[in-house]
Parts: structure tokens; C-alpha cells; sequence
């Protein structure tokens, strides 16, 4: 074959895991509100990458999915009730709290270190919320700053409190039909909402331009990938296609790929782009290649082989920090990079 794929699409908990041996999944049902930690000891709590929760929880379960479970990723909810709970033993910083039923409780995932110090739990990419959720309380997934995935089982959205989600690097997956609802909740209205199951494809391409027909053979439309990893061979047949019929990107890594050339337009207007991760030998990114993306969002760092940027490459990127140049190769810096007069370009100093 051309090529080797590895497929994992809209599948729950398997979603773009592509190394087996380094996951460690568990599901449990917890019986007794507050018991979820009688259910297994600390070491193995600590080893546990993927978690599927039944039953019933409340706000002292949630403290110990916070405060223990080291590695945990990916965390299932959806069918779990979460039951009220009054007193010291929560999440919140207070030392004691009315944590309200069916509600995430605030600071699920967020611990306070000092009086003004927060850290959330960093190592959380993925949530799965039940159709019952009323609340994401304050605070609830403040500083986790790799919470790439919050799925929402309900139709209508839950009420988003202060600070209960990063929206600047969460990606929201609803259900089909529901998006109207959610644009005009209060504070959903500066996230991007992508109706379905999330969908990630990882190719190894071997004869360049035959990205598209590979998906398809998977059964996977180019239109439904939200997270793409491409290694090998690319050509412009490939960018055409991430150009023209994949809206829906999320996440982009490249940085496997022979590319040397971001052709003009490829991510222009890809309103859910959040972060991509550039080829490793990149000389040049073509005008307004990335124009549009207003998501994209952190530090894009660029590869040191980079000479070129060509005109409003970045242009209407306004959540992107810096580009940050790694190499002092750059000598085509094309006008207006950013469109909004603010110099993001910088160098990284040796």
C-alpha cells in the first residue's frame, strides 16, 4: 500500500489515541455519591488515562478526579448524575460549600495554590458532559490549558458561570441541530460549536496527493476530519484539499510532512482552527495562509528553515500571541502580516 493509516473516528473514548500501550482506560459505577475513591487504590488511580463514570458523583469525587488521578486524559460523565452536596469537602476554594445538583461544581478542575495562584489540571484534553447538566459553575476548568475537547450531550446549553471554560483552546461539540441554541446562550457566544461526534484521522502518505483518496477509502469525508495529522509526502493536491473541503478543522500537525511551502489560503477562514503544528523543513508560508483564523490562539512557533512570510499571512488572527521566529533565516517579510498594526512577530534570542 501507499500508504499506512491510523483511523480513529468519532469513536468515544478512542478518539485519536494512537499509541495503545501508553493508555490505561477504566470504567466504574459509582453507587454512593462521594465513594469513588473506596472504588481503587492511589496507584491506580495515578495510571489512569481514560475514564468512563456511571452512577452517581458529587463534589468530593470530583476534588479526588482533580487532586489524584495524575495522568487522567480523557473523562467520560455523560451517564452520571451529579448529586448535590453541603460541606468542607469539595472543590471549592471556601471551606465550606453548596455545591448544587446535576452541576459541574466550581473549581472541579482547578486548584487553589494561594490566595492568587490557580493551577487547573493540565494533563485533561477531553470532557464528555451528560444531557442533564444545568451548570459549568465558576471556575470549573479554570488553567486547563489542554482541554482540547468539551463534548455536551445536551441541546440546550448548560449555564456557563465566570471562568468555567477556556474558550480560546476548547473546542465544543454539541449535538446535531443545536448550534442556534448555544450562539445565543450568555457567555457561549465567543465559541465556535461544532454539531457531532469528533473526528481525527492520522495518515502516513507515501505518494504525494493521494491524502483525499485515502480518506475516502477509510470512509472518512474530508469535510467531518476535525483533527488531522498528516506524515510523509504532501504536494498541492493535499493543501487544495485542506483548503476547499475541510472547514471543520480543529487541530492541525504537520510537523511529520516533506512540506516546504504553506501554499496562499490554505487555513483562510478556518473559524475552528486552534492550534496546527508546522512542518519541520517549512521555508516559506504564502500569503494570507493562515488570514481569517480568528481561534488560532497561543504561540505558533516557526521551524528554523523559515526565509519567508509573505502578506497578511496572520491577518485577522487576533487570539494568536506571537509567531515566533526560531532561525534567523527570514529575509521576505511580507507587509501587513497581522492586519490590525501590532507587530506579533518575534525572535527567539539564543
Amino acid at each position: 500500500m501507499n500508504l499506512r493509516k491510523i483511523l480513529l473516528a468519532a469513536a468515544g473514548l478512542g478518539i485519536m489515541i494512537l499509541n495503545a500501550s501508553a493508555q490505561t482506560s477504566k470504567r466504574y459505577t459509582v453507587a454512593k455519591p462521594g465513594t469513588l475513591v473506596e472504588m481503587l487504590t492511589e496507584d491506580e488511580a495515578n495510571e489512569i488515562t481514560h475514564l468512563v463514570l456511571q452512577g452517581k458523583l458529587n463534589a468530593i469525587d470530583f476534588r479526588h478526579l482533580r487532586d489524584e488521578f495524575k495522568k487522567l486524559q480523557i473523562l467520560d460523565i455523560s451517564n452520571a448524575s451529579i448529586s448535590m452536596y453541603a460541606g468542607k469537602n469539595g472543590t471549592h476554594p471556601d471551606r465550606f460549600y453548596i455545591y448544587p445538583a446535576n452541576c459541574i461544581p466550581s473549581y472541579a478542575f482547578c486548584k487553589q495554590l494561594s490566595d492568587s495562584t490557580f493551577i487547573g489540571k493540565t494533563s485533561l484534553t477531553q470532557v464528555i458532559l451528560s444531557d442533564k447538566t444545568k451548570n459549568i459553575e465558576d471556575g470549573a476548568f479554570k488553567g486547563c490549558t489542554n482541554l482540547k475537547i468539551c463534548r455536551i450531550r445536551k441541546k440546550t446549553p448548560p449555564n456557563l458561570l465566570p471562568e468555567a471554560l477556556a474558550d480560546s483552546v476548547t473546542a465544543i461539540f454539541i449535538p446535531l441541530g443545536s448550534s442556534d441554541s448555544y450562539r445565543r446562550g450568555k457567555r457561549w457566544e465567543t465559541f465556535a460549536f461544532i454539531e457531532g461526534e469528533p473526528v481525527g484521522a492520522t495518515v502516513q502518505i507515501a505518494t504525494m496527493g493521494s491524502l483525499a483518496s485515502e480518506l475516502i477509502r477509510a470512509g472518512i469525508q474530508p469535510k467531518d476530519v476535525n483533527f488531522l495529522t498528516v506524515e510523509g509526502k504532501m504536494d498541492e493536491a493535499d493543501f487544495t484539499l485542506i483548503r476547499n473541503y475541510m472547514p471543520n478543522l480543529v487541530s492541525v500537525d504537520l510537523s511529520k510532512c516533506n512540506a516546504t511551502v504553506i501554499p496562499d489560503y490554505t487555513f483562510t477562514q478556518k473559524k475552528y482552527l486552534l492550534n496546527i503544528t508546522l512542518p519541520h523543513a517549512l521555508k516559506s508560508i504564502g500569503q494570507r495562509a493562515f488570514s481569517g483564523c480568528g481561534r488560532l490562539c497561543g504561540t505558533l512557533e516557526l521551524p528554523p528553515g523559515v526565509t519567508a512570510i509573505e502578506y497578511g499571512a496572520f491577518m485577522g488572527c487576533d487570539n494568536l500571541r506571537y509567531v515566533l521566529a526560531t532561525g534567523d533565516k527570514i529575509t521576505t517579510l511580507g507587509d501587513n502580516l497581522f492586519g490590525n498594526g501590532k507587530d506579533k512577530l518575534t525572535y527567539r534570542k539564543e
